[in-house]
């Protein structure tokens, strides 16, 4: 039988669909932890180096230059803190993966109807086309210049869509 003529064909392309949206999340969303984990990091140097830099500077009266160039760095961190590309990036993958789970949840409701064959091929191809439209544009919006996340996240991320939606489901998954 020839791709055309299966009649599964356009509800099995629109799983595969639903399937990549729910990695681009996962995926995304590893990137935003890694990234916050960053951003935090910076944040404990800076409460650190001024804290401590004013803490030491009351003790140890005997070296003044060390301990304001201190704090002179903590102030300078948290004022080129936006400027570092993991901080806006941080902002940018956490509000892609908000986009990105809104589009799922409509991808999701979409899927009920093609799953029960309430709608034709014609309008399952629409529904896929304005996922996929919906998803592009949420990239570009947040990460203009586009992002390249690790190759790990991306492995780790199919897994865990693939496994999430034959959860989410498994009696409609083993019919597809």
């Amino acid at each position: 039988m020839s791709a055309s003529l299966d009649p599964r064909r356009q509800s099995d392309l629109y799983w595969k669909e639903m399937e990549e949206l729910k990695a681009a999340s996962i995926c995304i969303r590893l990137c935003r932890n890694q990234l916050g984990f960053r951003v935090k990091v910076i944040d404990l140097i800076k409460a650190v180096a001024s804290s401590g830099g004013i803490a030491g500077w009351v003790v140890w009266r005997d070296a003044p230059f060390l301990w304001s160039g201190l704090i002179a760095g903590a102030q300078l961190l948290d004022a080129l803190k936006g400027a570092f590309p993991f901080a806006r990036d941080y902002k940018a993958a956490g509000d892609l993966t908000v986009a990105l789970e809104l589009i799922f949840i409509d991808a999701q409701y979409e899927w009920e109807r093609v799953y029960t064959s309430k709608i034709g091929n014609d309008a399952i191809m629409a529904a896929r086309r304005k996922i996929q439209k919906l998803r592009l544009e949420a990239e570009r919006r947040h990460f203009p210049e586009g992002f390249e996340p690790p190759a790990r996240f991306l492995l780790m991320a199919a897994k865990d869509a693939g496994t999430d939606l034959t959860t989410l489901y498994s009696e409609a998954n083993s019919d597809v």
